[in-house]
């Protein structure tokens, strides 16, 4: 995570990244077939995500978009049928193939594993549920993540899955199995209760992450800078809530010293960064309903 940019002179026109549009709600056409539309938000809650940067990096920009096709596959594969064991491999070998598609976005891409695993999820959910409510689209989500996938590879192979084991947490398969407590009873609450208030999108956005940050055994941050790597995180994000959240002066303030720490410390937040997708394809596909 790194600060934002003060914004552009009026007179300055800013790079692709940095344009309203993606920082808006997308609202696909309702003549487009459901796995098509599906797949639309996922790519968008993916790229929102990564946007929230102040230099996005290309390659991960371009890895979010080559996952389109492997969102729409899952949707297609999910939708009128029943909640087994078979869609569910099916499912983690679209995941899988998804990954290596995300890595041909160029040498050092990102395999967006993270926002297969739970975005992925939670497209399935929606096509299983034909989208009837975010609640039901995390408890089927839920179902197909406790179900056995004799495909997947090992934990221990994974650094996420290695954290997950040495330190005792649950991790972003715990979230999926327990269907996204921090994303429906923390960070979905956050970036609404932010946009109510009149924050900007990417306020609200920054607060919905800054809340996961605080709640989250995020494995990404246990892996990099352990225990107590995390609980400084955790602490330094509640620190800018507690000061007003990120739109506010003692807030960015405050998330000017997290960030700091976290860029001298080397830590990344994958597992919440993940999440955040979760939270924004979520928002996206029920907002205003």
């Amino acid at each position: 995570m790194r600060r934002l940019r003060p914004e552009a002179p009026r007179d300055v026109v800013p790079p692709a990244h940095e344009r309203p549009v993606l920082h808006t709600v997308p609202h696909p056409s309702p003549d487009r077939p459901l796995p098509l539309r599906l797949a639309d938000l996922a790519v968008a809650a993916c790229t929102a995500q990564t946007v929230l940067a102040p230099k996005p990096d290309p390659l991960a920009l371009h890895a979010a978009e080559l996952l389109h096709a492997p969102f729409a596959s899952m949707a297609e594969a999910a939708m009128g049928r029943p909640l087994d064991r078979r869609l569910r491999e099916q499912l983690g070998r679209l995941g899988r193939a998804g990954e290596q598609r995300a890595l041909q976005a160029g040498p050092g891409a990102p395999g967006k594993r993270g926002a297969l695993w739970s975005v992925g999820l939670l497209v399935a959910g929606a096509a299983a549920t034909n989208c009837r409510s975010d609640v039901e689209t995390c408890e089927a989500a839920a179902t197909l993540a406790r179900l056995p996938d004799g495909g997947a590879p090992a934990a221990s192979r994974s650094p996420g899955g290695r954290a997950r084991q040495y330190y005792g947490v649950p991790g972003a398969v715990g979230q999926a199995r327990s269907g996204f407590p921090n994303v429906l009873g923390v960070a979905l609450p956050a970036l609404r209760q932010s946009r109510a208030a009149g924050a900007s999108e990417v306020t609200a956005r920054m607060d919905a992450l800054l809340a996961l940050l605080s709640t989250l055994d995020d494995t990404t941050l246990l892996q990099r800078g352990g225990s107590q790597g995390l609980l400084s995180v955790q602490m330094d994000a509640r620190d800018v809530l507690s000061s007003g959240g990120f739109g506010t002066p003692r807030g960015r303030k405050a998330f000017v010293r997290l960030d700091s720490r976290m860029t001298r410390n080397g830590l990344t937040a994958g597992g919440s960064a993940a999440l955040l997708s979760a939270t924004l394809f979520l928002d996206f596909l029920f907002e205003g309903r």
